[in-house]
């Protein structure tokens, strides 16, 4: 073993890809490739019973879906349309041979359900049923059953938007008893040859490929699989002028996905030195789909987008049309941008439960995907700040001279970690006595300093009798089982009437010898030959055993050999939950947060470095196959639900690098284990883009990179995007690289990795409130431009756009540097259509365009949007918790066309769930408008633990210096009279000259008095 983890610390240069199946390696995928190519493909298989149609108890419809290769209906169809806009399709079997998993209630989708569409009026039309509503936000949405063959055609405000089942890739296995060829029916109690009947990808007449329906090699390791094939598939097709998808996290592609040969899978595992442009699969899934539909004669661009919800092993392919041919003609069509696009989606087992997000607009579509599946919680404050993490600081010392070392140099951060070397020999709840002997003395001193600690705590578990978790775990059969196979007698296979054939026959030839004498040579017998119609001696059909003996299993992990908790069990989650209460979890206290890491599950010795696939989990008899890609979703619920309990009111904080639909409700997230190299630092603006879209906002990648080390200027660029880019800022790095804190660079270089913390900590408000919008809306706090800027088709499809610039809020434009300034000293930036761009650093104006500018490593291009009032602190102290009572600083970003500007702030105590009682926060609106800055709006009471005072405002796009301010406050209209400084500044590139004021406001403004309030600039 040591030999083997010895051989996982070591840099490799590349990925292997020997270890990780592609779709061809996969028995269902590759069944499924050659299903959607049968002859006459659209030949009706599947149908609607229109006259099945019942009510549910949750608000929808369902139906029944009949074969037509088979007597009875054996799938029910269940459809719901939500008031949000949401249309959800799923397909499960009627009574079948054995139970398929379904995810529980509230664990993906919420609980109770999203309400139904009121007044949803149901028609029908020829071979069609027709539900009609409107969305909350007002969105006309028609959805078309189509009966023979089934499919779904979806439409908003009269265009349609999605297709499924379109090109009629429909596949549904249903299970099969051990080693039958078809799954029952009623037509006939002898089953036909699997080749000889149209039924699914595994029973077809043409090119039937039978292997791995039953059993897969692959790696060295042997897939059984008791209960036969179970896998399912559909199409989807994105209708009306298409130029890309977005989304399909997580996958290191660019931003508008790649249509590649191979299709993107989704089979959460731990990649080591995963590598740019590949549609292999990483650490976690979050299957959901973004299409834009480009308006055409004056009609607006609109945006859809289609989620999976099913957590076995899944692979999508995307596809265009060929030119020149029909939609849906052709099968591995890549094709240019434009036109619909398609995409099939199949999967291992399990259900078929499919949403369509009809949106139609991209607020709607994130609006929709957070009402089916929960809102993400408020975050602490402080898990915005700057976050120190490495693998691994060593002892308490060196921890401690981290953290003094950051105060040293004036660098301000919130958070420091430790990696797994803190613990004694990698059992999780424990310190290594050698190297933190009082750990609680450790943490108090960074408590001390108002700053917070995270420990990593993986979900595998050190096999020792010693140790307690364990023991308790395994005592109570809370751990991952493996089937010890054995092999019986198929009990069905019956042997046949006709098999009593006797080894041995009389010989019809041999005559007795006429000298025989019965007196003198005994009685005479016929001598035996061998009897040609014998069978043999008859051995039953071997099937294996559905009864095999179970044990714990056991994998290689980093503490060796390690049992895996079934996290599905809500028992063990609550037991997991438990272990991080104060008084268990020794040498922690209440500022000491979780790292789940390694929770894909990694297992170093398993098939693809991960759980075997047969393994069982206890909860339920489920297979590992089943749920696979919800592994590190249970575990860090648990890790949430756990630090929810240890100090009730507390919001948690875990992240976690595995992740699956939901995830957002309890974890942060960040990209894996990347590389020290400038297409990494690119592509993370696609991969957080992506992760974003997908509803999970509290992410990030390690700054600087994990694998290799950084020089200067790729330090430096990497921390400048991070801090407008990345909601989730931690920089991280391999056991075997240099130190790369910042102060361990040159003078020049910490210098100017300072200055992008410090602005980092300056934009705090701006962050805190955009991630209430989350919270509240499902707003992305950072997302690709076309979700601000639809209506500019250059945010579709244009490379810098979409691939080099992200918004933070509707705020801030940020563009990527990620090239050295030895190839290059000039980047082009694309500034969307709006009223314009303010510079982030000088406030110079520029117009809507695209740009080549000067690139200097003081700073990357970043703009304000022109019309926004941004909240901010000039205050900048050592971490975010001693900024609280700091007042604020307003800056105000004229719209040059209207003259006015407006903005939000949102305050709380940062820290606790106080807000949730509808008061102990305080939201206010501004607005700039006649040269007056004033509160529109203002709720909630103002929390006594944050300051929500005004000392400056600063206003650029004024058209003139101003002479004087005015400041007016309390309800008799009180006055003061303010200094104002004034300056101008130069334009920006495609925009003008304008002034810029700063107004010192004293006495500072309180914005706890509501609206009682006005700043006039003259």
């Amino acid at each position: 073993l040591a030999a083997v983890v010895a051989a996982l610390l070591q840099p490799a240069l590349a990925v292997d890809r020997s270890k990780f199946r592609t779709c061809e390696q996969g028995s269902f995928c590759r069944r499924f490739k050659k299903w959607i190519q049968r002859p006459q493909r659209e030949e009706a298989l599947w149908s609607v019973l229109p006259e099945t149609q019942q009510g549910t108890a949750e608000g929808g419809w369902s139906f029944q879906v009949k074969h037509k290769s088979e007597a009875g209906a054996h799938l029910l169809l269940q459809l719901n349309t939500y008031s949000s806009g949401v249309v959800r399709f799923r397909l499960n079997e009627i009574s079948p041979q054995q139970v398929r998993h379904v995810i529980p209630a509230g664990d993906v989708v919420t609980e109770p359900p999203p309400a139904g569409a009121p007044g949803a009026v149901v028609s029908q039309e020829a071979g069609a049923t027709v539900f009609s509503f409107k969305s909350t936000a007002g969105a006309e949405i028609k959805v078309e059953l189509k009966h023979s063959p089934v499919s779904l055609v979806v439409s908003a405000d009269g265009r349609v938007l999605q297709r499924l089942n379109g090109r009629n890739y429909l596949n549904f296995e249903r299970y099969r008893k051990a080693k039958a060829t078809l799954p029952p029916d009623s037509t006939s109690d002898v089953q036909a040859a699997p080749d000889q009947v149209l039924l699914d990808a595994a029973a077809h007449p043409h090119g039937l490929d039978t292997h791995g329906l039953w059993e897969e090699d692959f790696g060295g390791h042997t897939d059984k699989k008791p209960r036969g094939p179970a896998s399912l598939g559909m199409d989807v097709t994105f209708e009306g002028d298409v130029p890309g998808l977005f989304g399909l996290p997580e996958h290191m592609v660019k931003a508008s996905l790649p249509f590649f040969d191979e299709p993107y899978r989704f089979f959460n595992l731990d990649v080591f030195e995963y590598e740019n442009n590949e549609p292999m699969a990483l650490y976690g899934a979050v299957p959901l789909l973004w299409a834009i539909h480009r308006g055409a004669g004056g009609e607006p661009s609109l945006t859809s987008a289609f989620l999976w919800i099913n957590p076995s092993e899944t692979f999508v392919k995307l596809e265009r049309d060929t030119q020149g041919q029909a939609w849906g003609s052709s099968w591995f069509s890549k094709g240019e941008a434009g036109g619909p696009a398609h995409a099939w989606w199949t999967s291992e087992s399990g259900v078929l439960d499919a949403a369509v997000l009809v949106g139609p607009a991209p607020a709607e579509v994130s609006s929709q995907f957070h009402a089916l599946t929960g809102s993400a919680p408020m975050p602490p404050l402080w898990a915005l700040g700057k976050h120190q993490c490495r693998w691994n600081y060593m002892t308490e010392k060196d921890t401690l001279s981290v953290d003094a070392n950051y105060d040293k140099y004036d660098l301000p951060y919130d958070v420091i970690w430790l990696d797994i070397e803190h613990t004694d020999g990698k059992a999780y709840f424990t310190w290594n006595p050698a190297s933190f002997p009082t750990p609680e003395k450790m943490v108090d001193a960074i408590s001390a300093k108002r700053r917070m600690f995270v420990n990593v705590v993986d979900p595998h578990i050190k096999k020792d009798d010693k140790f307690h978790v364990y023991k308790e775990i395994r005592d109570q059969g809370f751990f991952i089982k493996k089937v010890d196979w054995k092999m019986m007698d198929d009990p069905t296979d019956a042997k046949p009437a006709d098999w009593e054939q006797p080894e041995k026959i009389d010989d019809p030839a041999a005559v007795k010898p006429e000298v025989w004498n019965d007196e003198e040579d005994g009685k005479w017998e016929v001598p035996k030959i061998a009897n040609p119609a014998h069978k043999g001696e008859w051995k039953g059909k071997q099937i294996t055993d559905p009864n095999s003996p179970v044990s714990d299993f056991e994998g290689w992990c980093w503490p060796g050999t390690s049992g895996y908790p079934d996290f599905t069990d809500p028992r063990m989650r609550d037991y997991w939950g438990s272990q991080f209460a104060l008084d268990k979890y020794k040498g922690t206290n209440k500022d000491l947060y979780i790292w789940n890491d390694m929770n894909e599950p990694s297992v170093f010795n398993g098939p693809e470095v991960t759980c075997p696939r047969d393994a069982i989990h206890p909860n339920g008899n489920v297979e590992h196959r089943d749920v696979h890609n919800m592994y590190g979703y249970y575990h860090h619920r648990a890790t949430f639900e756990g630090l929810e309990k240890r100090v009730p009111g507390d919001r948690p904080f875990v992240l976690t690098r595995s992740f699956f639909i939901g995830s957002h409700k309890y974890a942060a997230i960040w990209t894996g284990d990347n590389y020290a190299k400038w297409e990494h630092l690119q592509t993370s603006i696609a991969m957080v883009g992506a992760l974003t879209l997908a509803g999970q906002s509290l992410v990030g990648a390690d700054v600087g990179g994990f694998f290799k080390h950084p020089d200067s200027e790729m330090c430096v660029r990497w921390y400048q995007l991070g801090v407008l880019a990345y909601p989730f800022l931690r920089n991280h790095a391999h056991l075997e690289t240099p130190r790369r804190e910042p102060y361990m660079y040159d003078e020049s270089t910490m210098i100017m990795v300072k200055a992008t913390l410090q602005l980092r900590y300056k934009m705090l408000p701006l962050w805190y409130t955009a991630f209430h919008e989350y919270h509240t809306l499902g707003k992305p706090v950072v997302r690709p431009l076309f979700w601000d800027f639809l209506a500019d088709a250059q945010t579709h499809s244009d490379e810098q756009a979409v691939e080099n610039q992200i918004m933070l809020s509707d705020v801030v434009l940020v563009h990527g540097i990620s090239k050295p300034l030895s190839e290059s000293t000039s980047t082009t930036i694309y500034l969307p259509s709006t009223a314009g761009w303010y510079d982030l650093y000088t406030g110079a104006f520029s117009a809507p365009g695209r740009y080549d500018v000067p690139v200097t490593m003081q700073t990357i291009p970043a703009f304000y949007r022109a019309g926004t009032v941004v909240p901010l602190k000039s205050r900048i102290r050592r971490s975010s918790a001693c900024m609280a009572m700091d007042p604020h600083t307003l800056n105000v970003y004229v719209n040059p066309k209207t003259g006015e500007a407006s903005g939000r702030l949102y305050l709380d105590d940062t820290r606790t769930k106080k807000y949730q009682d509808g008061k102990s926060f305080l939201d206010v609106d501004f607005e700039f408008k006649g040269g007056v800055l004033r509160a529109s709006s203002a709720h909630g009471e103002a929390p006594s633990e944050v300051s929500p005072e005004v000392e400056r405002v600063e206003i650029f796009g004024l058209s003139a210096s101003p002479s004087k301010a005015t400041l007016t406050v309390d309800k008799a209209g009180t006055k003061y009279e303010l200094s104002v400084i004034s300056r101008q500044v130069p334009s920006g590139p495609g925009g003008t000259a304008t002034y810029a004021a700063v107004v010192k406001v004293k006495p500072w403004i309180d914005l706890s008095k509501g609206t009682d309030w006005a700043l006039s600039v003259q």
